[in-house]
């Protein structure tokens, strides 16, 4: 049951669940040359930004303060995050604060979690640890489902950026039955996004519910919901978000815990590419999920085998 509560947490807070899509840096204006000559080719570029989270949850006095670089691909997208606070806690390696890396590919249904200091690394599919939860012997009923999305118009300029301010909602009532217990749990989430409206492509360090890492998580186990998130994606720019501000809402068994997540990008630039960033060290050792054994003592609790 707790291994359910605490991956649908994740995925309804600042879940490290990010969409990324093939962005192209601009392309260089030239004149019209008199006689034709070989152009070398433009070197591939991966779109990078600097950002700052700031996670306040109810019931907890500290705030988490995550400060990141992210850097992206066409698939695939690396995250180095330094954490303070327990609302700060993003990697299920440790505890909270300290630094992780986190590498995203599949368009984020494959997240890498590195731990630098130990040298080992995770890697996990949250749609499949869903799975896995439902083949152990958990059942998931949904009902109330809920996404939505409405174009606010002009947001502010940010980094000198014109940007578009869109807001995301969406919701659902999950009804959990594992191991002789049922509990019903309620999770809502608010979101206000501002896009750039001169960045093309997806580079999303913050998201947690922009649309395609929630259909996919529970496209298998919820198909209404699903469709629904894919919906309202379609309904959002093709662009970069600069500032993103969440609350969320989980209740169950009486208790309400509300999380406010406020996020910023910092800095942007076009960086050369560079593959080695999307690759686990010769050196790393794989880890099992601690805690997260499946519902029913499961072996790997969603750990999957590097490929």
């Amino acid at each position: 049951m707790r291994f359910v509560l605490r991956l649908v947490s994740a995925a309804f807070v600042l879940a490290p669940l990010s969409y990324i899509t093939a962005q192209t840096a601009p392309a260089p204006v030239t004149a019209p040359a008199p006689v034709v000559v070989p152009i070398a080719p433009i070197a591939p570029k991966n779109l990078a930004m600097d950002f700052r989270t700031m996670v306040t949850t109810s019931g907890v006095p500290d705030t988490g303060i995550i400060q990141g670089h992210a850097v992206g691909s066409a698939d695939k997208m690396r995250m180095d995050l330094t954490m303070k606070g327990p609302g700060a806690q993003v990697s299920p390696l440790g505890g909270p604060g300290g630094e992780v890396t986190m590498i995203l590919s599949d368009t984020g249904k494959t997240v890498t979690y590195l731990d630098s200091k130990a040298t080992h690394y995770v890697r996990v599919r949250p749609a499949d640890m869903l799975a896995q939860a439902q083949r152990s012997g958990v059942k998931m009923g949904f009902s109330g489902t809920e996404a939505k999305v409405d174009n606010l118009g002009a947001g502010p300029t940010i980094l000198g950026h014109p940007t578009s301010h869109y807001r995301i909602g969406s919701a659902m009532t999950m009804t959990i039955n594992a191991m002789g217990q049922e509990q019903v749990v309620k999770i809502s989430s608010t979101s206000d996004y501002y896009y750039a409206n001169d960045i093309k492509g997806v580079v999303n360090p913050f998201a947690s519910l922009s649309g395609s890492d929630m259909a996919a998580m529970f496209g298998s186990s919820n198909k209404e919901f699903a469709d629904k998130m894919k919906a309202m994606q379609a309904k959002l720019p093709n662009n970069t978000p600069l500032r993103a501000s969440i609350s969320s809402t989980m209740i169950s068994q009486g208790q309400t815990r509300v999380t406010n997540t406020q996020a910023e990008v910092t800095s942007v630039q076009w960086v050369d590419a560079n593959p080695k960033l999307f690759e686990i060290p010769s050196t790393y050792t794989p880890v099992t999920l601690p805690g997260m054994a499946g519902a029913q003592g499961g072996a790997q609790g969603g750990a999957i085998p590097p490929r």
